[in-house]
């Protein structure tokens, strides 16, 4: 069953308690302190529902967000990997990317870079096309 947990005019979260995996998908592009502070609070959301589905799934649609700036590139780096993979403890993140080479690049970037810092901590992360990718994907999990 699909479960909203928060819809705004930049994304819509849900919880889909069937595999379990939290996802979020970016409706338009967004200021960069609005979108850091929104992850956060996705971050939070999971980790009081990682309480209850153990092997909660993170699955990001960033296909609508367009480019981010540089400062919430670096973010990403210095402050989001720990956040995500050390706080939360997410261990399967998955990422649907869109068609603008320009925006998917830091997607791409930080995917490459977390999984070479959080191998030892049997993260698993990886970019699809579609959400149907992304379910089968999670599934073998």
């Amino acid at each position: 069953m699909i479960l909203q947990i928060f819809d705004n005019e930049y994304v819509t979260c849900e919880l889909d308690d069937s595999l379990p995996v939290l996802k979020h998908r970016w409706k338009k592009p967004l200021p960069g302190n609005i979108f850091r502070d929104t992850l956060v609070s996705i971050q939070q959301r999971y980790i009081e529902l990682s309480k209850s589905y153990s092997n909660l799934a993170w699955l990001a649609d960033t296909q609508l967000l367009g480019e981010v700036d540089e400062e919430t590139e670096k973010w990403f780096a210095d402050v989001w990997e720990d956040l995500l993979f050390n706080k939360a403890g997410v261990k399967i993140h998955a990422v649907i990317l869109g068609e603008d080479i320009f925006a998917d690049y830091p997607m791409e970037k930080f995917k490459l870079n977390a999984a070479e810092k959080y191998k030892t901590h049997q993260v698993q992360l990886e970019v699809f096309s579609d959400e149907h990718e992304a379910y089968d994907w999670i599934r073998t999990r």
